[in-house]
Formats: structure tokens, C-alpha cells, sequence
């Protein structure tokens, strides 16, 4: 049994739902935001059920451009995505096996998905300093599929392949947490250095519109990774001191360095239980030109 503690929002399935149809926890996301409070989250007592049952085959496109080469080059990469060795755990939301709501899952799988795409382009351009170009496409698993990045800008709506629509595949065995040695740690990235940082990666978050409610006779309603519609932001500044220690030696490219950017962001948050990571949609959008200036000056 599973119990969890908000102080201002539902957890588990208390799930809130307007006349628009969204997820609503407008109220006390503002209230969250506005007060910066510090246990923004809901909190577990007991012993919580493991998060690794929900794990999948994932299929992503991948695109890769490498020095001296003037055409991209497609590639399949098939991995497996397990929410638990990525450091999610259940929830806003959350009820086991019906309402599978993961904390932060929407930025983390995409941070997992770009990384994955990222780690066949080293191995394609043999080298992280080669690689010209490295993009993710889409991601696919049985009946359910995403065609674009989950962000903050973005209109249109993705569905969580959690959703009971979609018949998820669970045949591959392949994939972790990283594939490269650098940032290679138990679930995360190392907390950030106090002060004094000498370098900062600053973004915005969004969140709260992790299901959408339908109109129709079932009466479904539909998780999802993100709408046009987000009811919680939330602004952030990190040190990336020691993003840069960690990298530095491997020489990366400004297209790999603004995947690791975007990465350690997205994980650093998590780790840190930012304002919005318990709702399974939340999506973070970081500036790395702070960042990738910094990094190039160590070259």
C-alpha cells in the first residue's frame, strides 16, 4: 500500500478535472510557484510498490551528422526504458497498474531518448568531439508513439504511453541507465557544487497537464506528456560546474554538449525534487549558451 502526502495538491487518484478537461491543479501550483515551497511534492510512507514492472522496449529514430560528412545518416536503436532505473517513482496521480502517473517522466524520458541517440553518434563518429549533428526523431513501442521532444512551447498534446490505449512491448532486455562512463552515477548526476558556481544553466519548467479528460461515453481519460495548456512554470537556475568537470576531457562538440546540457538539467531537477517533477508531464527547457560558452573556453 502506497500512501503519499501533498500539501496544497491531490495525490494517488485523487485526480482533479475542469469543464476544459484538463488535469487541474492550477490553484496550487500557483500557490506553490508563488510561495517557492520547499516540499512541493508528495511525500511516501510505507513500502512502494517497484516501478520497474512498467518497463518497455523503446524503438527511437535517430539522425546523426559527423565531421566531414555533408548528409545525416538515419539509424534504429532499440533499447529498454525502465522508469525505476531512472530514478521515477510513482506519481501525482499515481494508481497501480490503472493510472501509472510517474514522477517527471515526460522530460526524463525524453533526456534518456536524446542521451541513447547521442551515445550511438559517438559510436558512429567514433569520437563525442566529432559529432557534427545528433538528434532524436521519434520513439515508438507497440501501438503507442511520440514524434516530437515534450517541451514547454509546444501546442499539441502526446500521449503517455501509459495510457490504456496503447499495448506497450516488453521483449528487449537492452538499455540502462547511461552508456558512457562520464555522468555515471546511482540513479543521477552529482548534486551541484555550492557556491560560489562559476558557470549556470537557467530554464523554465511547466506542468500539471498530465491527463486530459474525454468526452465521451466511456468516460476515459487519457494520460498525457504534455497539452497546450500547462497550468504550473516554474524558472530555475543551476550551477553546471560540475557538468563541465565531467566533460570536459571528452572534448565534446557544441551539438553533444547541448544534449548533456539538456540532460543534467532534466535530472538535476528530478534529484532535487524541483517544483512540478511529481507530475508525470513535466517538461523542462533549459539555455545552455551559458553553458556551451563555458565549455568551449576550456578547450
Amino acid at each position: 500500500m502506497i500512501t503519499l502526502w501533498f500539501p496544497d495538491a491531490p495525490c494517488l487518484g485523487e485526480t482533479l478535472v475542469r469543464a476544459g478537461g484538463m488535469y487541474d491543479p492550477k490553484g496550487w501550483a500557483n500557490r506553490i510557484v508563488g510561495k517557492r515551497h520547499n516540499r512541493a511534492h508528495c511525500e511516501f510512507s510505507g513500502t512502494a510498490d517497484s516501478v520497474s514492472q512498467y518497463a518497455f522496449e523503446t524503438t527511437l529514430q535517430c539522425q546523426t551528422t559527423c565531421d566531414g560528412k555533408s548528409n545525416p545518416v538515419e539509424t534504429t536503436v532499440i533499447r529498454t526504458f525502465n522508469p525505476e532505473e531512472q530514478g521515477l517513482r510513482p506519481g501525482d496521480g499515481y494508481i497501480a497498474q490503472t493510472f501509472i502517473t510517474l514522477s517527471s517522466f515526460g522530460s526524463i524520458f525524453s533526456a534518456w531518448a536524446e542521451r541513447e541517440c547521442l551515445n550511438q553518434a559517438e559510436k558512429q563518429c567514433l569520437d563525442l568531439s566529432r559529432v557534427k549533428d545528433s538528434r532524436f526523431k521519434s520513439a515508438s513501442s507497440g501501438t503507442w508513439s511520440m514524434q516530437e521532444t515534450p517541451s514547454c512551447a509546444s501546442k499539441g498534446v502526446i500521449y503517455s504511453p501509459y495510457d490504456s490505449r496503447f499495448k506497450l512491448s516488453k521483449k528487449s532486455t537492452l538499455g540502462g541507465l547511461f552508456s558512457s562512463d562520464f555522468l555515471k552515477t546511482s540513479g543521477s548526476v552529482r548534486p551541484a557544487r555550492p557556491a560560489p558556481c562559476t558557470t549556470r544553466i537557467t530554464g523554465h519548467s511547466c506542468f500539471g497537464d498530465c491527463v486530459l479528460l474525454q468526452n465521451d461515453p466511456g468516460g476515459n481519460i487519457p494520460l498525457t506528456l504534455m497539452t497546450g495548456e500547462p497550468y504550473g512554470t516554474d524558472e530555475k537556475t543551476l550551477c553546471a560546474d560540475d557538468l563541465i568537470h565531467s566533460i570536459r576531457e571528452k572534448k565534446p562538440s557544441p551539438a553533444a554538449a547541448l544534449i548533456l546540457c539538456r540532460e543534467y538539467f532534466a535530472r538535476q531537477l528530478l534529484s532535487s525534487r524541483s517544483d512540478g517533477t511529481t507530475c508525470a508531464a513535466f517538461r523542462a527547457d533549459p539555455d545552455c549558451s551559458e553553458f556551451l560558452k563555458a565549455l568551449s573556453n576550456q578547450k
